[in-house]
């Protein structure tokens, strides 16, 4: 079995963790860190809003597909000593492949102490212990959003042959470290749709090679059209699952949106969720706006002309996208602790899962 884990690597000589260098308050101006205002970010919703989770897969765990029917049976009867009919239920393998992932940050007061944040420092020999004091708690408020967003990310983006552009779709800059670990669900639909191009159908605007003809010509209506075309041609067994969903970029819900105001109409069902997604139904199917996806492959997936199809379609099912972890839930805990011996405050996180497109055949693209 290949090791969960990546070898160990000398660690990079890091910034401050929180670089205060452009405020020019005084001391008496800025008494707490909760007074400065923190920027607006997109919040990951709910791993299980439109996924299936499976727990305690420990190891490269095997599962076993077979297929629901024999196919056409039913021949014309025989008289005396009949001929038995060949029959067969050729099952199929996949092989959960759980790795860790690890978010880890160290902060010295040495960081701290010459900046707006001294006034929240302890004293005494308290003085190096940060864990004790607002600015870590700050940082664990700011971190556990960006741990859910973590896990969503590598589920959907990952890509164990990730690379930098041109070798590769990855905005050139960015460390691949970040995007390397799993093969997440469009790195999965990519191989499918490749076996069976039946399974992809082209969204417009994806094949522009600029921003600007990538965004008008994906006009609503030729979106909505193309929507509609990849519904009609998905397979009768994913229409007549009961948990069947779209997700969509919000690229492609707003178009859709933009389309039903054409026609004087709006979304059935529509609903703002807690976490920034926006939900309604189309054709009667469960339809999700995630604006994180947008996010990701403007800013990651970005060659400096066009994005790799910023305009994407998903039409399969909650069952279909599974995601197995090791434990009971997902980066549940994050550690923070202070060595009195180094003096370092360390913040430390660390899981394993892997997701799988169970069924290949419930599946349609758009892209």
């Amino acid at each position: 079995m290949a090791s969960p884990y990546v070898p160990s690597v000398t660690s990079p000589s890091c910034g401050s963790t929180i670089n205060l260098d452009n405020l020019h308050f005084t001391p008496d101006e800025l008494r707490s860190l909760n007074e400065l205002l923190v920027e607006a970010v997109l919040t990951a919703p709910s791993i299980s809003e439109f996924h299936t989770l499976y727990r305690g897969i420990k190891n490269d765990k095997r599962i076993g597909i077979i297929p629901g029917t024999f196919g056409l049976i039913g021949k014309a009867a025989q008289a005396c000593d009949p001929v038995a009919h060949c029959y067969e239920l050729g099952a199929q393998e996949k092989t959960w492949e759980p790795r860790y992932l690890e978010v880890i940050i160290d902060m010295c007061v040495d960081e701290v102490q010459d900046s707006l944040m001294r006034l929240a420092l302890n004293c005494g020999v308290d003085l190096y212990d940060l864990t004790k004091t607002q600015i870590f708690t700050f940082l664990l408020d700011i971190l556990s959003k960006d741990v859910s967003k973590m896990i969503l990310r590598n589920a959907w983006f990952g890509d164990q042959a990730a690379a930098n552009f041109p070798a590769g779709v990855i905005t050139a800059g960015i460390d691949v470290s970040f995007f390397n670990v799993l093969n997440g669900y469009f790195q999965q639909l990519a191989v499918i749709t490749a076996a069976d191009a039946s399974k992809l159908t082209a969204l417009p605007g994806n094949d522009q090679l600029t921003y600007a003809l990538q965004l008008s010509v994906a006009t609503p209506v030729l979106t909505a059209a193309a929507i509609n075309d990849m519904i009609d041609a998905a397979i009768p067994e994913l229409t007549a699952q009961p948990d069947r969903i779209i997700l969509v970029t919000q690229s492609v819900f707003q178009r859709l949106r933009r389309f039903l105001q054409g026609l004087g109409t709006v979304f059935q069902d529509y609903k703002l969720m807690t976490e920034g997604l926006e939900f309604a139904t189309w054709d009667g199917i469960p339809i999700y706006s995630i604006p994180l996806w947008d996010q990701w492959i403007r800013a990651y997936e970005n060659n400096g002309t066009y994005w790799n199809y910023p305009h994407r379609a998903v039409y399969t099912t909650k069952t279909n996208l599974a995601l197995g972890m090791v434990c009971n839930g997902l980066f549940e805990r994050i550690n923070s602790f202070y060595d009195p011996r180094s003096r370092y405050n360390r913040i430390e996180a660390v899981d394993a899962f892997d997701m799988k497109i169970l069924d290949d055949r419930l599946v349609q693209v758009g892209m």
